[in-house]
């Protein structure tokens, strides 16, 4: 379950000594206070949503939001609000995704570069993740390599999801058949995204 939501977080608050509080009729009793809201996935702030002004009045208690209020009230909140500045870590959310990405983006550069660095030395024991045409995924583990040709045993189930290959990809699961497999057959497999990783 996904929880997501909205929070607001108090900024600054100021007391107004000229305003006069539509309820009593006090002046100066009115305290005007910012709240910046931000928008959160499992408590995580993600960004902030704006900014909201409330006032209350400190004889008569009085609260008002800022549809509530009048317009002399309303003015002088929306200059607190352009002076008043947000903490940075309501950009936390933002901040952990730009990173995931940066890192995944890595991680994802750095498989293809073992990928084809795998691909032009091949190894046994080495097991190549591939897709079916229909779009189901399996693997084979390579038996022996001699010369140019790559001899593997293929693995005997599939599954519908790549990131559930771990379920199948066990010893017992490989045939004692064994395919030949050129170089360049597995570059051109490779190349039409054919051969998805390969683990070492």
């Amino acid at each position: 379950m996904i929880i997501f939501g909205s929070r607001a977080v108090h900024l600054d608050s100021a007391q107004s000594i000229n305003a006069t509080c539509p309820s009593c009729n006090t002046q100066g009793s009115l305290v005007l206070s910012i709240f910046r809201k931000h928008a959160h996935i499992f408590w995580i702030p993600l960004f902030p949503i704006g900014k909201v002004g409330v006032s209350q009045c400190q004889h008569c208690k009085n609260a008002l939001d800022e549809n509530e209020m009048p317009e002399s009230i309303s003015s002088r909140v929306n200059k607190l609000k352009e002076e008043t500045k947000g903490p940075v870590w309501q950009f936390a959310g933002v901040g952990i995704f730009i990173l995931l990405f940066i890192i995944g983006a890595f991680a994802s550069s750095q498989s293809s570069q073992n990928t084809a660095a795998y691909l032009a030395s091949p190894m046994a024991g080495d097991v190549y993740e591939y897709k079916f045409d229909q779009g189901s995924y399996s693997t084979f583990l390579v038996a022996r390599v001699v010369g140019d040709s790559v001899f593997v045993h293929p693995n005997e189930y599939e599954i519908n999801k790549i990131t559930r290959l771990y379920r199948i990809e066990k010893p017992e699961n490989y045939s004692t058949e064994v395919i030949g497999f050129s170089r360049a057959d597995l570059e051109a497999m490779r190349t039409a995204g054919d051969i998805l990783n390969i683990k070492r």
